[in-house]
């Protein structure tokens, strides 16, 4: 696998900002792969959310779906999921928050991003520590339900607040 993955846009955030976009994504690759790691809010429990953008613009339109697996290491297990969203959820309902060593990370890989005419899927896997201790993850999938756009990019922004820290990082997967 070494030398599968060019990297090909990354975003490292030191002082806070609304939203995060990464771009590059074109028919040069098949499979895109979207790497967080060590995201913070500025504002104490929050969800990270993920829109595709296209033409560099994070599409609003209500028509994401996700579901995924909630593991906790403190709780039972839950499910969650949200049929023609404006956007996907990254990191689950408890959040992240602004105490020490809180923070989220996580892989998305990104499938027919580059296709005008096929929909657009992802799959998610995310771990968070939350300011209890608690270990948290996530695991599952999203589609954008386009078939008429190409995107190029992807953005990312909590429910409220700014993103103080992190690094987001863009690859392409080798053919």
């Amino acid at each position: 696998m070494a030398g599968s993955l060019i990297k090909i846009d990354e975003e490292i955030v030191t002082s806070a900002v609304a939203s995060v976009t990464l771009t590059g994504i074109d028919s040069t690759y098949d499979v895109y792969m979207v790497r967080f790691n060590n995201v913070v809010p500025d504002t104490d429990t929050q969800t990270l959310f993920t829109r595709p953008t296209i033409s560099g613009t994070m599409d609003t339109n209500g028509n994401k779906d996700y579901a995924y697996k909630i593991m906790r290491a403190g709780a039972s297990f839950q499910n969650t999921s949200l049929t023609n969203s404006d956007k996907i959820e990254v990191s689950f309902i408890l959040g992240t928050g602004t105490s020490s060593q809180e923070m989220g990370n996580g892989v998305l890989y990104l499938f027919n991003f580059n296709n005008a005419s096929e929909y657009k899927f992802l799959t998610l896997e995310e771990s968070n520590l939350r300011h209890t201790g608690e270990l948290t993850g996530n695991q599952g999938g999203g589609v954008f339900k386009n078939n008429s756009s190409a995107c190029d990019g992807i953005g990312f922004f909590f429910a409220s607040g700014n993103i103080d820290s992190g690094t987001f990082t863009l690859y392409g997967l080798k053919k």
